[in-house]
């Protein structure tokens, strides 16, 4: 190929286009709230790999800014953020933009279940999480309407 990239099956190309599918992302925004900076990198790079265009926050005052600033077709975050946890987020979405589905994730089960159901969130996470259970539950809850065949409603992975 000229300058020098070769053409792999990875490649993605600029229609969101990856070995001959269109990715379930394209076009799609993502904020991504999460205050460590690692956790916080991988998701932003899995997402895009999958298509989807991610804004990242590194805490829930800067995910609530984002918010404030464009929408979202999803939002993900972590449960325990330090002074503006997840669920706070969370209901602050639900004021901004009630229709966006949330997701949250926490190492701690209980606080997944009881806050995912208090928030209405779309769904809580369990971490740690097979990227394949968040891409799926991603891929679900930001299809258009017309698409959907069963809602994910409180997906948890344990």
């Amino acid at each position: 190929m000229a300058g020098g990239t070769p053409s792999t099956p990875e490649t993605i190309s600029r229609l969101g286009m990856r070995e001959g599918y269109l990715m379930d992302g394209y076009g799609k925004r993502i904020l991504v709230v999460d205050e460590d900076a690692d956790r916080r990198a991988l998701l932003e790079a899995q997402l895009e790999q999958e298509g989807y265009a991610v804004q990242t926050a590194c805490d829930g005052v800067a995910g609530a800014d984002e918010m404030r600033k464009r929408h979202f077709e999803a939002v993900i975050a972590d449960g325990r953020l330090p002074e503006f946890c997840g669920h706070k987020l969370a209901a602050s979405c639900r004021i901004s933009w009630p229709d966006t589905p949330i997701i949250l994730l926490s190492g701690d089960l209980i606080y997944v279940t009881d806050h995912a159901d208090a928030v209405d969130a779309a769904a809580g996470l369990r971490t740690p999480y097979e990227a394949v259970m968040l891409l799926s539950v991603l891929s679900a809850i930001t299809q258009p309407a017309s698409t959907k065949q069963s809602p994910f409603s409180r997906a948890q992975s344990t």
